[in-house]
């Protein structure tokens, strides 16, 4: 199981990023969307700032590289007026990486950013950037990025050139820890190079940096990483201090209000984070409460205790755990977690509640009599008995939903492993007093990784069978029961019947209403299956993958079911990686249970080139993508058959005058061809052109223009056109040597959509680690009242 690395919300805190598509975007529920830079190999956080954040229960991100057809989603954790989340390394797949967010808002409502067709034309990330500052020629095997050694003796630094290609001269290679020249202490053994650690390293934060040129001289290429030291040590000889307890703590204190759409809502939000270390010893808490706490929606106050040790971690509180990805994939669970590495083999656990109970609400009583009558004039309506004379109509509540995982490992957990999982989740049909239909779910599944020449080829497998009960509310089969329901089967049959429930019933609620009944055509089954080859500048990866209609894990609410079928991706570096070549085929099809009259099969296939020329000239990217639907059902009515084409064009480039500019014009177009009787075709395109400063002086300024224009076609022949230019301009200034630091902004938005937002902000260092920070932003709606937010933030670090 991988928690959310701590470091990377810390990154998205004091470096960020705005996205320039993000800032396109036209939202009553979100203001703003951040990424951290991105780095190759290591994680990349996401930060989203909300309006009326009390109308959001909970926000998923929805992401994919380019070209791939399926969206993966993680929950982000959301505190107060944001939400943030970190997206796993492995999949950031240059060029770029798409996404939406999905806001599930306390009423039941779903919506989407951006609001309009944001699976076609979803948000981007840039994840090429820093191609050239983690170059594959040079490959980091210890430490990980951020990574802290407990002692100096663990320091061990390696790194391999196995990928280096013949234009490389391996004898030019030099290594600097802190700036200090350590190449004369590195052990060369083939394409794998080590250093022992210096004897005069001592605990803190220590960076390493290592380059090596081409034959020709004309390019040298480096990579950097930072590392930790948690042990401090004398100098060389001596002996090691005694260890003792360090701490950390930070503490934030919120207010703050909205008045949108004529209605004021305050909120009051303290948040308290604290860590200690002694020895191998780390003990973190933390602690998030707001008054938007009630108990008529889930968690709102968050709260996490934890231990750990060199090969235990153990918790209490809110946690989002990654397991297999076909099971539980960041989910919020509240309750106890540990992880135990021993090498060989490992073992993770999660348990708790990921609903909480919400009581149903009863709207009125009557009389028994008057039942009947009452079902008649609402049919879809939800009844049940109240008291001994009375039925009650009500609005059905949530059970509170538990969940259990296990997962024992046996290998490394990055390296060679194979795995188990076990999940099992039901709802407490005692929680509430009027609900719906409680269900049960099991899940068991499996996962191994075989890495090859140093994780040149990886061989990868999944595969989860799942078993679900839509309706626990009478309980398992009594064998009355089973004689009534199965009354036309054989005496027999119904005895089989029988074991199978004496078997099972110890696992799950055995009734009517399980998935699966039978076992034709594996249903309930899930599987994947992949091949990943990186030699000589190319990678290249192969999946088979098929999900049964049927298969369901409450862990992982996000798995494509019914979908059987394969995908290519290739990914090749030239020139001394200045050009990137990425291509890929997919083709999927449904019907795998063969029920339906007609299978449909949709196909994507997508190439993109991009170049980063050395010399002063702009990085170009180019994109382009097909994808499309089709079937032969018998009846026009349900038959499909649509395309989508789609290109992108992205140039940026860095120069100096009069400071350090960043200039990015992306243009982005698709166009979708339905054929059916629908005809429900459309088409986006966008244009943005931005460019972010820092001077000399302490200022950093961003001005960006985008155009956006959007065409939906609706039911019949009428079609829906939304068109609208967004300007935004940001500068910050800092005074007082840093003490003071001042910003504002200003985002006009003309076309269909009329608003201009206003934004003026500060913060005020009264000692380094103490400030106070205010903020006032003021929407301006041309067809609707103007909102205005304010609020104050005090920050303290200890």
């Amino acid at each position: 199981m991988n928690l959310f690395p701590r470091r990377a919300f810390l990154c998205i805190l004091l470096v960020v990023l705005f996205s320039l598509s993000a800032a396109a975007q036209i939202s009553d529920k979100v203001v703003r969307v951040e990424t951290a830079p991105y780095q190759a190999g290591a994680p990349l956080g996401i930060r989203v700032e909300l309006l009326n954040a009390s109308l959001i229960d909970r926000i998923d991100v929805a992401y994919r590289s380019f070209g791939e057809t399926d969206y993966k989603h993680l929950e982000m954790q959301m505190q107060g007026n944001s939400a943030q989340t970190v997206i796993p390394a492995k999949d950031l797949t240059p060029p770029f990486l798409e996404y939406y967010l999905a806001l599930y808002l306390h009423n039941g409502a779903t919506e989407t950013y951006p609001v309009e067709n944001p699976t076609e034309h979803p948000l981007k990330i840039d994840l090429q950037s820093s191609i050239s500052a983690q170059d594959d020629a040079i490959i980091i095997l210890s430490p990980e990025p951020n990574e802290t050694f407990r002692s100096r003796e663990d320091a061990l630094i390696s790194f391999s050139l196995i990928h280096a290609d013949s234009s490389i001269d391996k004898s030019t290679v030099k290594i600097y820890i802190d700036g200090a020249d350590v190449t004369s202490k590195a052990i060369f053994t083939g394409d794998i190079v080590t250093i022992p650690p210096p004897e005069y390293l001592e605990g803190g934060k220590h960076s390493i940096r290592i380059q090596v040129s081409d034959r020709d001289g004309s390019s040298a290429h480096v990579t950097a990483m930072d590392f930790g030291l948690k042990t401090t040590e004398g100098p060389a000889g001596s002996s090691s201090l005694a260890p003792k307890w360090t701490y950390r703590s930070h503490l934030q204190a919120e207010t703050r209000n909205e008045n949108i759409a004529n209605s004021v809502t305050p909120y009051n939000r303290l948040s308290l984070s604290a860590s200690g270390e002694y020895d191998w010893l780390r003990l973190d808490g933390s602690l998030f409460v707001t008054n938007e706490e009630n108990d008529r929606r889930q968690p709102q106050n968050r709260f996490l205790v934890s231990g750990e040790s060199r090969w235990l971690r153990l918790g209490y509180g809110d946690h989002y755990p990654v397991f297999q990805d076909l099971i539980m994939t960041g989910k919020r669970v509240r309750g106890f977690f540990a992880n135990l590495t021993l090498g060989f083999f490992n073992l993770d656990v999660s348990k708790g509640d990921i609903t909480r109970r919400i009581e149903s609400d009863t709207l009125r009583t009557f009389l028994f009599d008057s039942l009947a009558s009452e079902q008649a004039s609402d049919s879809t309506g939800a009844f049940g008995p109240y008291d001994q004379t009375r039925w009650a109509k009500f609005n059905r509540g949530t059970f509170s939903r538990d969940l259990l995982v296990v997962r024992p490992s046996f290998g490394s957990r990055e390296g060679a492993h194979f795995g188990l999982t076990y999940l099992k989740s039901k709802d407490d049909i005692t929680s509430i007093i009027y609900g719906g239909k409680p269900k049960e779910n099991l899940v068991l599944g499996s996962d191994f990784l075989i890495p090859l020449f140093n994780h040149g080829i990886e061989i990868t497998g999944q595969s989860a069978f799942s078993a679900t009960n839509n309706d626990i509310t009478g309980g398992t089969f009594t064998d009355t029961r089973i004689d009534s329901i199965y009354s036309d089967y054989s005496e027999s049959a119904r005895n089989t019947i029988r074991k199978v429930r004496d078997v099972f019933q110890n696992f799950i609620t055995i009734n009517e209403n399980l998935i699966p009944l039978n076992l034709k055509n594996a249903p309930t089954l899930a599987y994947e299956a992949g091949l990943a080859v990186n030699y000589f500048n190319n990678y290249f990866k192969f999946t088979y993958l098929r999900h049964g209609n049927n298969f369901e894990s409450f862990g992982q609410s996000f798995v494509r079911t019914d979908v059987v079928g394969f995908n290519i991706a290739d990914r090749l570096r030239l020139l001394n990686n200045q050009v990137l070549l990425t291509g890929g085929f997919e083709r999927l099809q449904d019907n795998t249970a063969e029920t339906k009259p007609a299978t449909t099969t949709g196909t994507t296939t997508n190439v993109s080139i991009s170049w980063y020329p050395k010399k002063e000239l702009p990085s170009v990217t180019v994109g382009y993508l097909f994808a499309s639907n089709a079937n032969d059902h018998p009846d026009t009515l349900w038959r499909i058959e649509d395309r989508l084409d789609r290109i992108l064009v992205q140039l940026g480039k860095d120069f100096t005058f009069g400071g350090h500019h960043t200039a990015v014009l992306s243009v982005s177009t698709s166009t979708r061809d339905d054929q059916s009787f629908r005809n429900l075709d459309g088409k986006n395109t966008m244009v943005s052109l931005s460019n972010s400063t820092s001077f000399e002086i302490p200022l950093q300024t961003l001005v960006s223009l985008t155009v956006s224009s959007n065409t939906f076609a609706t039911s019949g022949a009428s079609s829906i056109s939304t068109d609208y230019t967004t300007l935004y301009a940001m500068a910050n200034y800092r005074f007082l040597g840093n003490k003071l630091i001042v910003g504002a902004s200003v985002s006009p938005t003309f076309g269909d959509i009329e608003r201009t937002l206003f934004d003026a902000r500060s913060e005020y260092y009264f000692v380094p680690n103490l400030s106070l920070a205010g903020q006032l932003s003021v929407y301006l709606n041309k067809q609707t009242t103007n909102d205005v937010i304010w609020s104050f933030i005090l920050r303290a670090d200890l």
